[in-house]
């Protein structure tokens, strides 16, 4: 497969869309290389990035007034646009919106952006993919446990609803690369989270691209392949390589 800059639509064709992630980019975290990565990064990995819509802006949710408007900030957004953007998001849930932050299509997106985000001229509209081959193995991981007695059955992930419907990635975007990211019970932890750059590096001589990425599919998939060994330490979970998109 070409790199990421030069990846041809027949090969996108070989993905499945796993949904929209409306975020910005964050510094790099302190632990990882400064040589290895831009000084700001793009991730999809809620240890790393603020996401919007998610649950501090869900009305039904558990989040606390104080917590919501705190992490409204990351979007810069006051008391006032906090409201809109809950108004919007718990509207649509369950159709629009899937669990806890993924938008299920472009427009909705798009949308959203429009309502409370037009003053930001650095937030990204990401859309995520996975390779066909690998849709099986994570909706096996992502499948709720059956319900137990006296307790409410669990729903699937926004981004696990997505993959099921095996909808191939939005034509039009910019193909960033590769993110090595862990599912355990919900989409977490990137490669980054536990300066996983440089021990890549180390062992396989993969650098990311200058998105702090993986260039192509081969590199992801070898790079949590390596990850996902005992000895290595990484995170628990099932370890897949995830294309980014950047639909902004």
């Amino acid at each position: 497969m070409r790199g990421a800059d030069r990846m041809l639509e027949s090969e996108l064709s070989e993905f499945v869309s796993a949904g929209f992630l409306i975020t910005r980019e964050v510094t790099r975290p302190a632990y990882s290389s400064p040589t290895l990565l831009p000084d700001r990064i793009l991730s999809a990995s809620n240890c790393i990035a603020p996401f919007i819509p998610d649950t501090w802006c869900i009305d039904w949710t558990q989040d606390t007034p104080e917590n919501r408007l705190e992490d409204a900030k990351a979007f810069e957004l006051d008391a006032s646009g906090l409201a809109t953007a809950t108004a919007w998001a718990t509207q649509h849930f369950g159709a629009r919106i899937g669990w806890p932050n993924v938008i299920m299509d472009l427009p909705s997106a798009q949308e959203l952006v429009a309502l409370v985000l037009s003053h930001l001229p650095d937030v990204k509209v990401l859309e995520l993919a996975l390779h066909r081959t690998m849709t099986a193995d994570f909706c096996r991981a992502a499948e709720p446990s059956p319900p137990q007695p006296g307790f409410a059955p669990a729903g699937r992930q926004g981004i696990h609803e997505a993959i099921r419907t095996q909808t191939a990635p939005t034509p039009g975007g910019n193909i960033l690369g590769f993110e090595p990211l862990v599912f355990d019970h919900a989409l977490s932890c990137s490669w980054l989270c536990n300066g996983l750059d440089t021990v890549v590096e180390q062992a396989l001589g993969i650098r990311p691209n200058q998105q702090g990425l993986m260039d192509t599919f081969d590199q992801a998939r070898t790079c949590v392949e390596y990850i996902s060994r005992d000895q290595v330490g990484a995170e628990p979970g099932l370890w897949l390589p995830w294309l980014m998109i950047d639909h902004s």
